[in-house]
C-alpha cells in the first residue's frame, strides 16, 4: 500500500482525539478557559452524559469579534504573549488546541461579549469555521458543543 497524506478533515479529527478523549475532557478544557478569562461564575450543563451537549457559560473577560475568530484556529492563544515565557506560564491552558479540537469532532458554537462591547458568535462544525456574526448575550462567554464524535 503506498504512503499518502491524509485529507485535512481526517488529520484534524485524529489530532483532536489527543485533546478530546471524552466529554469530561471537553468540560475540563472549557472550564479552564473560563478560569483563565477571570470568570467568577461558571455554569456547566450536560445532556446525554456530555455526548449530546456540553454548555459552559461564564462571566469572564469575553472576546472581541477578532479574538473570537482566532480562538477556533489551531495554535492561537492569548496566554503566551512571548515565546520566551513558555517556561513561566501561569495559566491553565496555553497551547491553543482545545477549541479547534472540539470543533473538529462536534458542532461548536461560541458566543462572547467583552465588557463594554457587543456580543458575537461563531460556529465550527466538523472543523469548518463559519463567519463571526452579531449575537445577543451577557458579558462573558458561552460555549456550546453538540454531537460529540
Amino acid at each position: 500500500m503506498p504512503i499518502r497524506i491524509l485529507p485535512e478533515t481526517t488529520a484534524n479529527r485524529i489530532a483532536a482525539g489527543e485533546v478530546v478523549e471524552r466529554p469530561a475532557a471537553v468540560v475540563k478544557e472549557l472550564v479552564e478557559n473560563a478560569l483563565d478569562a477571570g470568570a467568577t461564575r461558571i455554569a456547566v450543563t450536560l445532556e446525554e452524559g456530555g455526548i449530546g451537549r456540553v454548555l459552559v457559560e461564564d462571566d469572564g473577560a469575553g472576546m472581541t469579534p477578532g479574538d473570537l475568530e482566532l480562538a477556533v484556529e489551531r495554535h492561537a492563544t492569548s496566554k503566551l504573549p512571548e515565546e520566551e515565557l513558555l517556561f513561566r506560564i501561569a495559566t491553565l491552558g496555553f497551547r491553543g488546541e482545545a477549541l479547534p479540537s472540539i470543533g473538529a469532532v462536534s458542532r461548536l458554537t461560541l458566543t462572547s461579549r467583552p465588557r463594554g462591547g457587543d456580543a458575537h458568535a461563531i460556529t465550527v462544525e466538523g472543523g469548518r469555521k463559519g463567519p463571526v456574526m452579531p449575537a445577543s448575550g451577557a458579558p462573558g462567554t458561552r460555549v456550546e458543543m453538540r454531537d460529540l464524535f
